[in-house]
């Protein structure tokens, strides 16, 4: 027997060691009880090596395939598991995930518990509880009060892992890249398809998300009939997209928000460049207070679009070219022009990490070009779209860039994409996108 001095020290029956009528410091510490191993089938259990639970524990939905010891050779795509029981190298559960066989990413976590409940094993009974909390936080931040557009379901950032849906008027696009949503695809369909009342849902499954996960490329009309161009509203501009051709979903939703914004600072009768404006979006927003703005894009059919959407618009003080933006920006500074807005929005340049190096020198060249054109007190706005450039190395690339440029320059607001695309905390591949807003002194 062990001596505890005045009181007695007693063993609980879940494995603690308490003091018992003892008002001194005990010599035991308080052990918490390890979570009991339960039974597992090896069909539907996927284990994790340790650096694998540490990801999961510091929020991560995604497990690498090197991180996973052992899990099921068949998944939703081949008659296997959609879901699996996640553990680590002790047997102990950690939750419940979204099973993938041969992706790089094999496993997507969809709930993080001791001992994931019965109910949660079902995976499309999941993405509908989701789905509808989607919409309803939505609905709470009144997204839609003042665009026909936006983004419904973002992803890891909805805790929907591998689904995208957008909403343009009386269509909505949908974008799965995760294995066990694949076969899943004409049930989410429907609940799109009744949830939002619309009357086409177009798949947009053509993207390097899908590369990535193993799944084929494929676009098409998913449900519904007629012609998938449309018009839709940002605030009080009038776009029209082509929801099955068109780049990303049909239009760059994530910057919707930022749009504004800009107009919101811009000079009064100043004249504004957007040197990438793919379907005119800030473009068109600048137009409502500009004397004059220069649109471009170096896609044909971008520009038409952007042309297109500026007579919609009745914007005829709006000038859309199909160029070249660092051209012609070297073109614009020789001349001496010089722009009272200059916002610089490229596609990514960095969309995997061997890319870093060559989008750090093109990202430099661009805003040092922009300053160049930027009049006194102009507002220049920097953006990357690059996963693989975080916030700390966009800032620092516009620090060095505008050092080169020899201007002082303001930073009026760091900003990303709007309410519609939720950031999840630990999790930067939901928060891509990076607005600097900024004034050239």
């Amino acid at each position: 027997m062990l001596a505890t001095g005045a009181g007695s020290c007693k063993r609980s029956t879940d494995g603690d060691v308490r003091a018992s009528g003892c008002n001194k410091s005990c010599m035991f510490r308080r052990v918490k009880a390890k979570p009991r191993a339960v039974p597992l089938d090896p069909a539907t259990t996927a284990r994790v090596t340790p650096r694998g639970r540490r990801r999961i524990e510091a929020g991560h939905p995604w497990v690498f395939r090197q991180d996973v010891e052992a899990g099921p050779l068949a998944d939703a795509l081949t008659g296997g598991p959609p879901l699996v029981t996640v553990v680590d190298d002790r047997q102990q559960p950690l939750g419940l995930a979204m099973w993938a066989a041969t992706s790089p990413v094999a496993l997507r976590i969809v709930t993080r518990a001791a001992v994931p409940s019965p109910a949660s094993g079902d995976l499309l009974s999941l993405v509908k509880q989701r789905f509808a909390a989607a919409i309803e936080n939505r609905r709470n931040m009144g997204i839609a009060a003042d665009q026909s557009a936006y983004r419904v379901v973002h992803a890891e950032g909805d805790d929907l892992p591998g689904l995208f849906v957008d909403k343009y008027a009386h269509a909505a696009v949908v974008q799965v890249a995760a294995t066990a949503l694949e076969p899943l695809l004409p049930a989410i369909v429907e609940m799109v398809r009744e949830a939002l009342q619309v009357k086409m849902v177009v798949g947009r499954n053509d993207t390097s998300m899908r590369d990535f996960e193993g799944l084929p490329r494929a676009d098409s009309l998913l449900w519904g009939e007629g012609e998938t161009t449309i018009k839709y509203w940002l605030g009080p501009n009038q776009l029209e997209a082509d929801l099955l051709r068109d780049g990303k979903t049909g239009g760059f939703l994530d910057q919707a928000e930022n749009h504004a914004f800009v107009a919101s600072l811009a000079k009064p009768g100043g004249r504004s460049l957007d040197a990438f404006t793919f379907h005119g979006g800030f473009a068109l927003a600048l137009a409502r207070k500009s004397s004059h703005v220069l649109a471009a894009d170096a896609d044909l059919e971008a520009s038409r679009r952007a042309r297109a959407n500026a007579a919609l618009n009745d914007f005829s003080h709006m000038e859309v070219r199909c160029a070249d933006a660092y051209q012609l920006l070297s073109t614009l500074e020789a001349s001496g022009q010089r722009f009272d807005t200059v916002v610089l929005d490229p596609p990514a340049f960095a969309k995997r990490s061997g890319a870093v190096a060559a989008a750090e020198r093109a990202y430099h060249e661009l805003i040092v070009r922009g300053i160049r054109v930027a009049a006194p007190g102009a507002l220049l706005v920097a953006c990357s779209c690059s996963g693989q450039v975080d916030r700390a190395l966009w800032d620092r690339l516009v620090g060095e860039a505008a050092a080169t440029a020899g201007r002082p320059v303001q930073v009026l607001a760091r900003r990303g994409a709007g309410l519609d695309h939720p950031e999840r905390l630990g999790v930067p591949e939901t928060g891509h996108l990076k607005c600097w807003v900024m004034r050239v002194l």
